[in-house]
């Protein structure tokens, strides 16, 4: 039972004790009471170990679980199971503008809101892959819900920093902005689409990579590291 709740444990050894510790109860109101505890603990600990999918992504470059697209609205990509403590997915909208799709452990309501002054703002849903399709607007975050499509060609290509006649342009009809993320450490380049929308010129720095995003055709193409 190590990795129990001590909810569970309970449950389980008032199973182990079975009808002994049943009929050795005196009474009948006594008897009941028992029964309906250890139905109860079973329930109990039936939704604590129930499993639960959630999208699991980051489009933050220094994210373990990086996915470029995990901004999309409508994001449907990487996804992960998660077993025991955890019943609800989560979408996790982060200050400077990365969004986290993943788990957590409840209980929460669905649609329950959540935040860290200066942070983050997040929202948790419950069932499986429900965390898509939502910026969290019931939280008051102003990150506004996608209303209407663009049509925006980006560079997309990994540890290139030059790009020539043979780096291949992507056209995504729902880019916002394009992206070039520097990694400090090792000058190795990453150039991408956004489904975020960004000002022109705009840049940050996290950790050891520094991301700067423009709003034009195929002008995420600096040449970087000359």
């Amino acid at each position: 039972y190590l990795h129990q709740s001590p909810w569970c444990i309970t449950q389980a050894l008032l199973l182990r004790l079975g009808s002994s510790t049943v009929s050795s109860v005196t009474t009948m109101v006594q008897q009941v009471a028992l029964l309906q505890l250890i139905a109860v603990a079973a329930l109990t600990c039936e939704s604590v170990t129930a499993d639960i999918t959630c999208y699991y992504c980051s489009d933050d470059p220094g994210d373990e679980s990086y996915d470029p697209a995990c901004g999309i609205y409508e994001y449907q990509g990487q996804t992960q199971s998660f077993g025991e403590y955890h019943d609800t997915c989560t979408i996790t909208i982060e200050d400077k503008g990365y969004v986290w799709r993943g788990v957590s452990a409840g209980p929460f309501e669905d649609g329950q809101c959540f935040e860290q002054d200066g942070y983050y703002t997040g929202c948790h849903c419950r069932g499986d892959l429900c965390n898509t399709h939502s910026y969290c607007a019931q939280c008051g975050y102003p990150k506004p819900t996608p209303t209407s499509a663009e049509h925006l060609k980006c560079y997309q290509c990994v540890d290139c920093a030059i790009v020539d006649e043979e780096t291949t342009p992507v056209v995504e009809d729902k880019y916002l902005s394009c992206a070039s993320t520097v990694f400090m450490n090792s000058t190795e380049v990453i150039r991408s689409g956004s489904y975020e929308e960004h000002t022109d010129g705009e840049c940050i720095q996290h950790m050891e990579t520094l991301t700067c995003w423009c709003s034009q055709d195929l002008c995420n193409n600096d040449q970087i590291g000359l």
